[in-house]
């Protein structure tokens, strides 16, 4: 017979081969913190051109607000832009002022171009040539409404310009919404920015690696070193900018295995955004990864190796707890054919099954003790309900007696007889429906002559209620209570039984027409243990718990009752039809 390995031998080996694994990972592990070091230097670098790019952004800014607001203040604009155009002669004064405000504009740090129009239909660029478009085009532009409501001075830009002399360039205007002390708008002031003059402010910082461009808030390219790009819409790149911004950060990772450096610039409505892609800035040091490529692929089968030895090593382990792990309840004893082989795993699966058996065992014998404890306890229940209704029907007779009732007496007598062959021989039994309401007519007929027929009282129950079964004597104590306490001022009255099931359990109703309780009597009543107490509370008490034991969690137990209205005992627990087999 062969001789079963231990585990220790088993797994050896696969220990051994993946310690090497860590020792070459190690290597790679230098290589990523290189690659850290350098998109990390990479990252600080163009943070500094964010700041150099945003910091002239600005003065551009500010020297086109200032010129503007010199055109804006002249007094000849508003002559020109708001004159009657009728005639010639007048077209030509005002075309003239608008020229000699052009004349006199100061140079700024890019090349920048003045457009002029006016509601009264003229448009006049600075530039050899004039406007391209017209009045109403220029009017039209999202940027001269966006003006119109901020107050300031919105940028927008265009692959192409709409002066002459810009035509086939790409452009960044900014447009100043011209208004009269009224409030009234009347014309517009644009300045024209040449894209590859603001270029210039960042395009030496760029390289393959790093492109920088200004990105409009609606997600157009304004500006870049990558001329093709300009114009185009990147909303995918404006999405991760606009995080970074909510996110109050300045760089984002993998975004399309690049990072993404991005600052929001208030004057412009714009992100000047630095892009480095990763692969690029890493192209020189990939060469130096092919030695590492053929390190990890051998320690790849190694990893693969040891990965499928341990596996099969381990299986018998994984079947036992998958075994114990889907088990409801006790499992059943386990057989792992794998663990043959293996002398601890076999000796595992023994002791598992040896406590699987030992644990059945126990909660037999468990299970037989709670048995014996339930039946003693609804032995004793049913104890207390027999002498007590056995106490109150001799009472009732000796009453007749003494008022000289004596075939009453006779005729409660042979009542009792009849009730006591059919419930003494069924102690804790479960009867029909059909038998409970005929011995709670018994009982009826016994107690009822004791109270002149002042008391009426009946059961009944819904037909396809007949055979379904019932707790032995559970509505006597109901009826008694009824009898005994429910009409001490009413005196008369009477109590109806109903039983019916819906939805799978079985109600009953005891209803009475006597004096009513108030609900603190009814709250004492429903926590009175049968230990305590005596009459009404006994009987209330046993069948509660008679309830509890017979049915735990399924069954339940409400009292509503008003003083001068009576009382309302509804019960209920699981309908389920009797077994005529069954032991009774």
């Amino acid at each position: 017979m062969k001789r079963p390995h231990t585990i220790f031998v088993k797994l050896m080996m696969p220990i051994c081969a993946i310690t090497i694994l860590l020792l070459l990972s190690a290597s790679i592990t230098v290589s990523r913190i290189y690659t850290n070091q350098t998109e990390n230097a990479a990252v600080s670098s163009n943070l500094e051109i964010l700041n150099q790019t945003d910091t002239s952004l600005t003065l551009v800014h500010d020297h086109m607000a200032r010129i503007a607001l010199d055109i804006e203040s002249t007094p000849s604009l508003v002559r020109a832009l708001m004159s009657d155009l009728d005639n010639i002669t007048e077209e030509w004064k005002a075309r003239q002022n608008l020229s000699q405000i052009f004349y006199n504009m100061p140079a700024a740090m890019v090349d920048y171009e003045v457009v002029v129009a006016g509601k009264n239909g003229i448009a006049v660029g600075s530039g050899n040539g004039g406007v391209s478009l017209s009045p109403d085009d220029l009017f039209s532009l999202p940027v001269f409404r966006n003006a119109i409501q901020s107050g300031y001075m919105e940028y927008g830009g265009r692959r192409r310009g709409f002066t002459f002399t810009t035509q086939n360039t790409p452009v960044i205007y900014g447009c100043k919404a011209l208004t009269n002390t009224r409030g009234e708008t009347f014309g517009a002031l644009i300045l024209l920015i040449q894209e590859e003059s603001l270029r210039q402010f960042y395009q030496s910082f760029s390289n393959k690696s790093t492109n920088i461009l200004l990105m409009s808030s609606e997600g157009e390219i304004l500006s870049s070193n990558i001329v093709e790009d300009i114009g185009a819409n990147n909303f995918e790149l404006l999405k991760t900018a606009k995080e970074n911004k909510e996110k109050q950060r300045e760089v984002s990772h993998n975004f399309r295995n690049s990072i993404v450096l991005s600052r929001y610039m208030v004057n412009f409505d714009a992100y000047v955004i630095s892009q480095i892609t990763s692969s690029i800035l890493l192209k020189e040091f990939w060469p130096r990864f092919h030695s590492i490529l053929v390190i990890c692929s051998a320690l790849l089968v190694l990893l693969l190796v040891s990965f499928l030895t341990m596996r099969k090593n381990l299986l018998p382990l994984r079947t036992l707890a998958d075994h114990m792990e889907g088990a409801k309840g006790i499992p059943e004893p386990v057989s792992i054919s794998q663990s043959k082989d293996v002398l601890e795993i076999q000796r595992i699966a023994d002791a598992y099954n040896r406590m699987i058996n030992s644990l059945n065992d126990y909660m037999k014998e468990i299970e037989k003790a709670h048995e014996k404890r339930r039946q003693d306890e609804l032995n004793l229940l049913q104890m207390q309900i027999n002498p007590h209704f056995l106490y109150n029907t001799l009472d009732s007779v000796k009453h007749m007696v003494e008022m000289r009732h004596s075939s009453e007496a006779c005729q409660t007598i042979d009542s009792l007889i009849f009730l006591f062959r059919s419930t003494l021989n069924k102690m804790n039994a479960k009867v029909t429906v059909s038998d409970e309401l005929m011995n709670i007519r018994n009982y009826i007929s016994i107690i009822s002559p004791r109270y002149g027929g002042l008391i009426q009282a009946d059961a009944e129950a819904m037909e396809d209620c007949l055979n379904v079964e019932i707790p032995n004597l559970i509505l006597q104590p109901f009826v008694e209570n009824a009898f005994f306490h429910a009409f001490q001022r009413t005196k008369s009255g009477s109590i109806h039984i109903f039983i019916y099931q819906n939805e799978g359990k079985l109600f009953c109703d005891i209803t009475d027409t006597g004096d009513g309780m108030p609900k603190s009597q009814v709250d004492t009543l429903l926590r009175v243990h049968s230990a305590a107490g005596s009459g009404s509370r006994i009987g209330i008490s046993n069948v509660r718990e008679r309830l509890a034991l017979l049915y735990p969690g399924e069954n339940s137990f409400e009292i509503i009752s008003e003083p001068g209205y009576g009382t309302h005992i509804m019960l209920s627990f699981p309908a389920k039809k009797k077994d005529p087999f069954s032991e009774v």
